[in-house]
């Protein structure tokens, strides 16, 4: 196994099928990389040629090659992004031109949340709403009580998932290990008071080389164990090459 590989384990938060559906691998994305060669892009240009591609595959394109801060707030079709795929041919364009050609005809629409750029879902339901834009008194709490403290970004998105489903459907108890690579980056979140799932997240993704999350709720509480999730993919790992398929 490399060095590179990443391990979560969290008693009581079934994360593993649905990291594995929406971060699949794809013939026209790098693959991680303990320390993937970079090469200059001072334009945070996208170049993005593949004949087969989801739209969530070209959102994370644009985000290892430029390095942005992206969101992605899921509504109640969570596959919209990644059920199709298209032929792209995108040479040297801007952020957003990428991302709209990423998002066009699924319904999302883009946003611009202090330097995050957030795709929100036109089907969003009111709980996936009010989940996203619910508030937090103790968050940092749940894993390191009473003290604000660094962790690695894999580990930050598990504390947001633990605290989104405690806000959806809150539980007597649980316990929380995260494994990752040994060279992950490791930061402190400077939030506002009361700070939003969408704020966290965003503050999560801005933070050392960056990276996407993905907001994913059910659009009505299902039955049995909770599957609210934030998902986290750091950028850190992987090369910012420009995709050109022959």
């Amino acid at each position: 196994m490399s060095r590179f590989a990443l391990l979560l384990f969290v008693a009581c938060i079934s994360t593993p099928a649905a990291r594995a559906q929406l971060f699949t691998a794809s013939p026209c994305l790098p693959h991680g990389d303990y320390a993937p060669a970079l090469t200059p892009n001072p334009g945070s240009k996208v170049t993005f040629q593949c004949a087969s591609a989801t739209p969530l595959d070209l959102i994370r394109a644009v985000g290892f090659q430029t390095r942005t801060p992206i969101g992605v707030a899921l509504g109640r079709d969570t596959d919209a992004l990644t059920r199709a795929a298209h032929p792209y041919d995108l040479q040297a364009v801007d952020v957003q031109t990428a991302l709209s050609a990423a998002i066009e005809g699924t319904g999302y629409s883009l946003h611009d949340e202090n330097g995050v750029v957030v795709l929100i879902a036109g089907d969003l339901a009111p709980r996936q709403r009010d989940l996203l834009l619910h508030p937090y008194s103790n968050f940092g709490t749940y894993t390191n009580p009473g003290a604000a403290h660094a962790d690695k970004m894999a580990c930050w998105g598990i504390s947001l998932t633990i605290a989104l489903r405690q806000a959806a459907r809150p539980m007597s108890g649980f316990m929380v290990s995260c494994s990752t690579s040994p060279n992950d980056e490791v930061f402190a979140l400077n939030l506002p008071p009361s700070p939003t799932t969408e704020q966290i997240a965003d503050a999560i993704v801005s933070q050392g080389s960056h990276g996407i999350w993905i907001f994913k709720v059910p659009a009505s509480p299902p039955p049995g164990d909770p599957t609210e999730e934030i998902d986290l993919l750091p950028y850190q790992h992987y090369t910012n090459r420009p995709v050109i398929q022959r």
